[in-house]
């Protein structure tokens, strides 16, 4: 960051962008992480003049890429023609903070040695939880980085070098790490993936396959080694992975060790819906609502209207959250609004400043909804895989009168993570940041736990 001090107050002015409201939404909801690494008070408004701001400036030539550089000491600007190119020059502010340069390119590394650099450096001055984690980084780099990969084996060597870090947000991101998770839960072993949950109707339970069964997948040993967790769900994560469906089909074979009986089943990625997102049973006065993910591509806020429409102060509400793993951040937290009773204190977030060090911790507040609320008791169910998004919709909650939190300890990664290009077709995610619960506990690594 330059020496931008003459004034108290650095003015956001994303206005010379068409932004969605969602977008400026979530990024005046973080205001504390550009506070954490400008550091100062941050204000969304237009700049004037004199005002020390970052500004958009849309680029003149087709072609041109996104790029975050000072203008001068007290003028920071997002060379950005689109929402994301500008969300890219925003996670790219951790970088441009500690380097002497007054301009970051945001592209892959020109080289698999430059590519290195790029994570070892990332990671060091932007991961907040070595002290909570017990890491050493530089021992952790050390012995990865005796020997460099060639290019076509770098994703993989990358990936188990950050894996030792326990955090399913901080990790390499290639086409092949994503894809559709079908709705099976289980853990990986060397063998396959353990199944404990089968939903009934999907198409495994339809073609006879049922908690216990093994289901066969390929290099468990690779999966071992490049994919990383907090250890209370580390298993479940990767056999996640595992399962994942890249493509329009996948073919799957599972076993049961106590007949001898094996099983072929088609599975086929499902677009989201209410029917395959959430679950609601039992009467008005006593609902159970299983949310399997905040999927801003389902419309939530009117199911929940539904739900809550005839409910009473005598009312309880069920809320399953166990196998969540996240979504939207906006979702969830609109969401839980929705069980709050006054203007509450949620807890507290620290934010990483990209230069090695923390920002004092910030009070977070919540308001009620404006929409229709819940008036009676809650009851919230977690579990290892209730994750990110999901946990901070758990978070607002837990410590209310009116709400108890069930279940085993949830899964540790409320990180906010930024992303950043490292070669063609591999990004970087690093988290930047811990949360707190009202009490000063950390969420990050160590989770929520039940009531």
């Amino acid at each position: 960051m330059r020496d931008a001090q003459s004034s108290d107050e650095f003015v956001i002015d994303f206005s010379a962008l068409p932004l969605s409201s969602d977008l400026l939404r979530l990024i005046a909801d973080e205001k504390e992480e550009f506070e954490a690494v400008l550091g100062r008070a941050v204000a969304f408004r237009r700049a004037g003049e004199g005002d020390a701001a970052w500004i958009v400036e849309v680029p003149r030539n087709v072609g041109v890429g996104p790029e975050l550089r000072w203008e001068s000491p007290t003028r920071l600007a997002s060379v950005a023609g689109s929402e994301s190119d500008l969300m890219a020059t925003m996670n790219a502010l951790h970088t441009l903070s500690r380097r002497e340069v007054g301009a970051v390119a945001v592209g892959p590394a020109a080289s698999v040695g430059d590519a290195v650099e790029l994570i070892r450096e990332e990671i060091a001055n932007t991961f907040p939880s070595f002290a909570l984690r017990r890491l050493d980084w530089d021992e952790i780099s050390e012995r990865h980085l005796r020997t460099l990969p060639e290019a076509s084996e770098f994703s993989d060597f990358a990936a188990s070098w950050i894996a030792e870090l326990g955090d399913a947000h901080t990790a390499i991101r290639t086409p092949e790490s994503g894809g559709f998770a079908p709705p099976y839960r289980g853990g990986l072993a060397a063998d396959g993936v353990h199944l404990s949950e089968v939903p009934t109707g999907s198409a495994a339970w339809e073609a006879g396959v049922r908690p216990g069964w093994i289901v066969e997948v390929g290099d468990t040993a690779r999966l071992m080694r490049t994919v990383g967790a907090t250890p209370q769900q580390l298993s479940q994560v990767r056999a996640r992975r595992a399962m994942a469906i890249r493509g329009e089909l996948r073919v799957f074979r599972a076993r049961d060790e106590r007949s001898g009986r094996e099983i072929e089943w088609e599975e086929r990625p499902e677009p989201p819906n209410l029917e395959n997102t959430v679950r609601v049973e039992g009467p008005a006065d006593d609902r159970w609502v299983r949310v399997r993910a905040f999927d801003p591509r389902v419309d939530l806020q009117a199911l929940f209207d539904e739900v809550i429409a005839g409910a009473s102060s005598s009312s309880r509400i069920t809320i399953d959250l166990r196998g969540n793993t996240g979504g939207s951040i906006l979702l969830a937290t609109d969401l839980r609004d929705r069980f709050l009773r006054a203007r509450t204190m949620i807890g507290y977030v620290a934010f990483t400043d990209g230069r090695g060090g923390m920002a004092p911790r910030r009070e977070r507040w919540a308001d009620p909804s404006e929409r229709s609320r819940w008036p009676g008791r809650v009851d919230l169910l977690i579990d290892a895989m209730t994750y990110s998004a999901s946990e901070d919709f758990v978070l607002g909650l837990q410590g209310m009168e009116h709400v108890r939190v069930g279940g085993s300890v949830s899964g540790g990664g409320s990180g906010r993570p930024c992303r950043i290009p490292v070669l063609p077709g591999i990004d970087l995610t690093v988290s930047t940041a811990i949360t707190y619960d009202r009490k000063g506990f950390p969420v990050e690594f160590r989770g929520i736990h039940p009531d």
